[in-house]
């Protein structure tokens, strides 16, 4: 929904996004997510989003480099030109097979487990799966590193692969059903949580 009509939209930095969690230290998921909070945040039009490179630029001429680590502000800082950073972390991010299909074929891969009850098919967009992914948001005032907001969402969708949007390239037959996406859907999946984390954010704020 649109911001209050009139009210002040501060400047914002949205450094890379804390990952802490089954496979997501080390990974492109912090950048990802600050990509799409970004997008996110300036289409609400409550707020003056710094592009992150800017931000790292700011931070460098400053000599700040470093107060925020893994998503936590590691030192009260006053950053000019910035209001607030958004901080958070990815809890959460996997898709799995919902259940398994009869019958094997070239693109069926066997669920540990399954017995009998057959293979899961990554490629019939028909074929259910169950998308999950956690996010905690923090609005923080840098300088003090007073919390203005604080949210989070355990993003959790079972359907069918092509209702979902997603694209699967393969499975892990030794990671419980896990199924094997690349960064753009893993992009895609961060979307909608962060989203579910900011709406739910911006009543509190708008207020």
């Amino acid at each position: 929904p649109p911001g209050p009509v009139g009210a002040y939209r501060p400047r914002v930095g949205i450094p890379p996004i804390g990952a802490s969690g089954e496979n997501l230290e080390g990974s492109k998921v912090e950048a990802l997510a600050a990509d799409q909070l970004s997008t996110l945040a300036v289409r609400t039009d409550r707020f003056v989003v710094i592009e992150r490179t800017q931000l790292q630029k700011l931070l460098d001429e400053q000599g700040l480099e470093g107060i925020v680590r893994e998503g936590e502000l590691a030192r009260p800082a006053n950053v000019r030109g910035v209001d607030y950073l958004f901080l958070g972390k990815v809890t959460n991010l996997r898709v799995k097979a919902e259940r398994a299909s009869r019958g094997f074929g070239l693109a069926s891969i066997p669920i540990p487990g399954a017995g009998n009850l057959g293979a899961f098919d990554y490629k019939n967009k028909s074929s259910k799966i169950t998308t999950e992914c956690g996010v905690d948001l923090r609005l923080v005032d840098p300088s003090t590193g007073e919390v203005l907001e604080a949210e989070f969402s355990d993003f959790k969708r079972t359907d069918t692969i092509e209702a979902i949007g997603i694209q699967i390239l393969g499975a892990n037959a030794e990671a419980d059903a896990d199924l094997q996406i690349d960064e753009d859907n893993k992009g895609l999946i961060l979307r909608l949580a962060l989203d579910d984390t900011l709406k739910k954010m911006l009543n509190r704020l708008d207020t």
